[in-house]
């Protein structure tokens, strides 16, 4: 989505105020994405150290504490420096697209976009630098390598169409590393999410209930709806993954002159109901 930031500005002849104020609505919803993005990385970031802790708290009585809790804290550091790196990264494409609408609505007949050509050269670094830990599948390539020939036939301001025809298959292909990257993230949270909620289950649901000497507490019934809901926000994790798929169909759309956003707003919902979703389990939890 973030795509459309800057594509539609000259996209109908005649019609140039429209074409500006779909620009902004665009660009408007491809921040809403990277926001989503990066409120689903603040949550991985947060259900990880969570689970870290409560494993070296059940772990503390074994028989090399030192050994464990080293351990511990440098695959916990190896997780995090690469959130952070992702996190960074999305910033980089958003901040991308915000100076591409820049661009498009600058009043300088003649202006290059200076600040849209180095976001592109470092988002072509990055690319080379992620294609080492990233393969991307023949389909993929094939598909980035095709896109800057769908802006040839587009109505675009020209200074806006240089940029396409030199950004097409750059940002193309990081969109396609992305969604392998958000795969790596939906992976992390699973693990953490299963392993936590087992616990849960046992420890606050089944344990209580079967063991019929004592009484059911006040808040079984609450720890039991909380694990429920768990389950269900478990099933929303691929989400992220599957806008991030859909988000490398809109931009070749976008290369073409098409301007429909509608695509991408329901899994965008989506990402952001997860986000608060965890974060109030959290809460209900502690």
């Amino acid at each position: 989505m973030f795509i459309v930031a800057g594509f539609t500005f000259a996209l109908i002849s005649g019609c140039a105020t429209q074409s500006i104020q779909q620009g902004k609505d665009l660009s408007t919803s491809g921040i809403a994405y990277t926001n989503a993005v990066e409120s689903l990385l603040d949550v991985t970031t947060d259900r990880v150290i969570d689970f870290d802790t409560d494993e070296l708290k059940k772990s503390r009585r074994g028989t090399n504490p030192m050994t464990m809790i080293t351990q511990k804290n440098k695959a916990l550091e190896d997780i995090i420096i690469e959130i952070s790196k992702f996190r960074s990264q999305t910033k980089l494409l958003k901040a991308y697209f915000l100076n591409l609408q820049a661009l498009a609505d600058s009043p300088v007949k003649d202006d290059t976009g200076v600040a849209v050509k180095s976001l592109s050269d470092s988002i072509s670094n990055l690319n080379k630098a992620l294609s080492g830990k990233v393969n991307l599948t023949e389909d993929q390539k094939t598909q980035t390598g095709a896109l800057a020939g769908l802006v040839a036939n587009t109505i675009h301001a020209a200074k806006v169409k240089n940029a396409l025809v030199r950004d097409a298959e750059i940002v193309g292909t990081y969109l396609a590393l992305q969604e392998d990257q958000l795969k790596d993230i939906e992976g992390i949270l699973s693990d953490r999410f299963n392993a936590k909620n087992d616990l849960f289950l046992n420890e606050k649901v089944i344990g209580p209930y079967v063991n019929i000497s004592q009484p059911l507490t006040t808040n079984w019934d609450v720890d039991r709806k909380q694990w429920f809901m768990t389950q269900f926000i478990s099933q929303q994790l691929s989400t992220a993954q599957e806008a991030a798929k859909q988000l490398r169909g809109v931009w070749a759309d976008i290369l073409q002159g098409k301007s429909d956003i509608n695509s991408l707003s329901v899994l965008i919902s989506d990402v952001n109901e997860f986000v608060v979703t965890a974060q109030a389990l959290k809460a209900a939890g502690q």
